[in-house]
Order: structure tokens, then C-alpha cells, then sequence
């Protein structure tokens, strides 16, 4: 990996094997997606329940933190995309002391797209390794543990809907990362055998560890300097452009 940080343990990147493709994840690695929930969570929090407006922010942090781990549920499959955002909204309400009703979930998820709209943006370092994958004719896909409707949302808004060749989301799949199931359904519909794709993520777990065990060249993508120095299996890079095939 040109540039990239090497974990101590970190087997040499995908130097190695002839490269056919790029897998990506998308929330936090093209897409500044926790600071885009945080605001538009806050932001629909105080539309629903105007007498939190002044810890609408506080409790939009807590909206995309999860302590409840429900998105975690969705991955696994035991909880639907829209029963997942209910229960973190549910959750919150119950923290903050703030009344639940039918329609406190429909008045979020209704002002929630212009929402996250308006605070949803690309990374600088995005464009690049787009340009410099398609000019190595290196296929191009995301893998994401978001639904399909609102991975669209979020591609249309960055202006990004035509820059995969393949995209696997949780509600196609039926399951989401770390499950290994999930990045071979991803390389098979990019069209590249897994010792033949490089997948890149925020999280070092889910996305980058779980890539490995499931055959692929997994690269962590540490945007918030979290590693420590120690060994943790892969490459670790700080930005897009730190990372190779």
C-alpha cells in the first residue's frame, strides 16, 4: 500500500497478486457520514419534540452513537431497516424523557432526507482514488451496511450514483459485514474473485479484519489517527490517497 501506515503484523498489502478491483464502504470512508446523521438527527429531533430544541444536539449524538446497538440487529438480520431507526429513535426519546407517540417516528424519518441532505458531503480524498482506479482499469464497487434507499440518497447528493460498477447494501444481501457471505456477494457481483479485490473501511473490525478473513486485501482506514501503532493484521492508511493496489 504506496504511502499507507504498515500495521506491524500487516502481510504486505495486495502487492502480490494481480488486482482486478476495489470494493469500498461508504459511510466515513467516501462519505462524512457521522457528522451528517449528527446533524440531521438533531435537526429532525427538534422538529418532532420543539421543547428539546436547546439538547436536540446532545441527543443527536446519541441518535448515531446506538448505544442500544440496533444497527448492529440489522446487520444480522433480526431487525428491518425501518424497525432499527425506530428503536434508536424510541431509545433517545426514553433518555431524553421526551414523549412517544406513532407519529414521533413518522415526523423523523419524514423531515430526515432534506435533513441529511443539506449536511451530507464527500471527502476530499474521494475523487482521486476514483480517478486513479479507472485509470488503472481497476473495477470499482461499494459494500455497505446501509439500506439501498438511503445509500441512493447519499450517492445522489455527492453527485456519486454512477461511480460503481457494482453496489451490495444489507437489505439485498440479507445480511452485512463482518459476515464474510457479505464481501463474497460483493466481489462476485463486481465480477473479481476476492485474492483479486482490495476492500477499504473505517472500521477496523468490521470492515478491514473482516475483509481479510473472507480472502480480500483489507485495508483500514484510520481518517481519525485511532491507531496506536500495535499490530492489527492490516495495512492501516490515513486517507485515500495513502492507499494502492
Amino acid at each position: 500500500m504506496r504511502g499507507a501506515r504498515q500495521a506491524e503484523t500487516a502481510q504486505g498489502g495486495a502487492s502480490s497478486t494481480r488486482i482486478a478491483a476495489l470494493l469500498l464502504d461508504i459511510d466515513d470512508t467516501l462519505l462524512d457520514t457521522r457528522s451528517a446523521m449528527r446533524r440531521a438527527a438533531a435537526r429532525c429531533i427538534a422538529q418532532v419534540w420543539p421543547e428539546a430544541t436547546d439538547r436536540a444536539e446532545e441527543l443527536g449524538v446519541r441518535y448515531h452513537a446506538d448505544p442500544g446497538g440496533f444497527f448492529g440487529g440489522y446487520t444480522r438480520g433480526e431487525l428491518t431497516f425501518a424497525a432499527m431507526r425506530e428503536s434508536r429513535l424510541r431509545e433517545v426519546a426514553t433518555h431524553g424523557g421526551l414523549p412517544w407517540g406513532a407519529d414521533a417516528f413518522a415526523g423523523f424519518e419524514q423531515g430526515w432526507p432534506a435533513a441529511f441532505r443539506a449536511g451530507t458531503r464527500a471527502f476530499d480524498d474521494v475523487a482521486g482514488l476514483l480517478d486513479r482506479a479507472r485509470a488503472d482499469g481497476i473495477f470499482v464497487g461499494a459494500l455497505t451496511n446501509s439500506s439501498t434507499e438511503f445509500t441512493t440518497l447519499k450517492l445522489e447528493v455527492v453527485g456519486l450514483s454512477d461511480a460503481f460498477t457494482a453496489i451490495a447494501t444489507t437489505d439485498t444481501l440479507g445480511y452485512g459485514k463482518p459476515d464474510a457471505r457479505a464481501f463474497w456477494r460483493a466481489c462476485e457481483l463486481l465480477g473479481s474473485a476476492p485474492e483479486q479485490t482490495v476492500y477499504v473501511g473505517d472500521d477496523l473490525a468490521v470492515d478491514a479484519q473482516a475483509a481479510v478473513a473472507a480472502g480480500l486485501h483489507g485495508v483500514w482506514l484510520d481518517r481519525r489517527g485511532q491507531w496506536g501503532g500495535g499490530g492489527v493484521g492490516v495495512p492501516v492508511a490515513a486517507s485515500l490517497d495513502a492507499v494502492s493496489w
